[in-house]
């Protein structure tokens, strides 16, 4: 085999392997984005619903958040997470290992619960995914 043969064949084997590489890296940060969609949104649901349920039939949010909770999984991109719900309807998230958080406060206007979603840090997370939440809540 020629110099010029090995360089060329060198030079495709290290082009291969950039775009194996930056391929590997598109997919993870896609699993990473739905990992994180899925704490956000997917985790508390059935509390988002009972929460709104509660509030919206007694037209307070007082005591829509007693007796919710939202189960903590683990899994292998985040980690553990973890949800506490305040008496009054605050759902907060954590996945401790990758610094995430996920706060959702209600607000009663015109006998109707609107949530505030904050996602930290909002790198870690799809543009889209508060606005999922008003839509799953509904």
């Amino acid at each position: 085999m020629t110099r010029g043969a090995k360089f060329a064949l060198i030079t495709v084997a290290v082009i291969v392997l950039l775009l194996v590489a930056g391929h590997m890296a598109f997919t993870m940060r896609d699993d990473r984005l739905a990992a994180t969609f899925r704490f956000a949104v997917e985790e508390p649901e059935a509390a988002l619903k009972q929460i709104v349920s509660t509030a919206e039939r007694s037209g307070t949010l007082t005591g829509s958040g007693s007796g919710v909770a939202v189960p903590g999984k683990k899994s292998s991109i985040l980690g553990r997470t973890e949800w506490t719900i305040s008496p009054d309807g605050v759902i907060r998230g954590v996945a401790p290992e990758r610094g995430l958080v996920v706060m959702l406060v209600p607000k009663m206007q015109d006998g109707k619960v609107v949530w505030n979603c904050k996602l930290e840090p909002e790198r870690e997370f799809m543009p889209a995914t508060c606005r999922s939440l008003v839509q799953v809540n509904r």
